[in-house]
């Protein structure tokens, strides 16, 4: 992608579900890309609510069509994605970066963005995604939210929102470039290697029953690969499992 359309709003619910009206009409085209400073219905993974004050953090939404992309392939849109994010966010800070599985970026312990990808399929090919993404930049508290920072709270300093959007979008260009011309491997392993608790043993929830097991990795269809303490290895989609930490 040589170009964003970028598109500032001062307000909407969801900067995903401006988009996708815009595709339901006939009238969004690759690249275009909206930046709102007040969303007001932010939605994380399924259907979470994505809490962000006005004006104090960054949530836009991409549309980006595709050409050979597979079904099976849709996981390296997450890595593209959120490792864009992770090596813009260096620029500013030693921030001890890390991808919590799926989409998530954490600060330590903490997050400070997410990602929701949400794909318009055709056959066995992914004709485009629609890409909602959040940093939390300057807002200070987060109600009933402990696992919730920002930049600031991180650094003790204001960022300005607009070197962030901008930084991120050097980013992606270069891993979505990556995304169409080196396929999914490389940046499946690029992504592992900033894996959240990768290789240590952790908590994990299923089914209000609790174990324990060391994150191997990831599949290539997007799998979380874990050894359970017997020795044997599972593989977990998105949302069937919980990591407590």
């Amino acid at each position: 992608m040589s170009y964003f359309n970028i598109i500032k709003l001062d307000a909407t619910e969801s900067s995903n579900d401006w988009l996708k009206e815009r595709f339901n009409t006939g009238d969004c085209s690759d690249g275009d890309l909206v930046w709102v400073r007040n969303q007001t219905q932010g939605r994380g993974q399924r259907n979470k609510h994505w809490q962000t004050e006005p004006k104090k953090n960054l949530t836009f939404s991409l549309f980006k069509c595709f050409t050979k992309l597979t079904i099976k392939e849709a996981f390296a849109i997450n890595c593209a994605i959120t490792l864009s994010i992770a090596n813009a966010l260096l620029e500013f800070e030693d921030l001890d970066l890390k991808l919590k599985w799926p989409n998530d970026i954490l600060s330590g312990n903490s997050k400070i963005g997410g990602v929701l990808i949400e794909n318009i399929i055709k056959g066995n090919f992914i004709k485009a995604s629609i890409i909602g993404i959040g940093v939390n930049i300057n807002q200070e508290y987060f109600e009933c939210l402990p696992n919730a920072s920002s930049l600031f709270q991180k650094t003790g300093y204001k960022i300005e929102i607009a070197d962030v959007f901008s930084s991120i979008l050097v980013s992606l260009e270069v891993y979505l470039d990556r995304l169409s011309n080196e396929g999914s491997l490389s940046l499946r392993f690029e992504y592992e290697d900033l894996l959240f608790q990768k290789g240590k043993i952790s908590t994990f929830k299923k089914h209000n029953e609790k174990f324990q097991g060391v994150i191997l990795g990831v599949t290539e269809n997007g799998l979380l690969r874990i050894r359970k303490t017997s020795g044997e290895v599972f593989n977990y989609a998105h949302g069937t499992i919980e990591m407590i930490y």
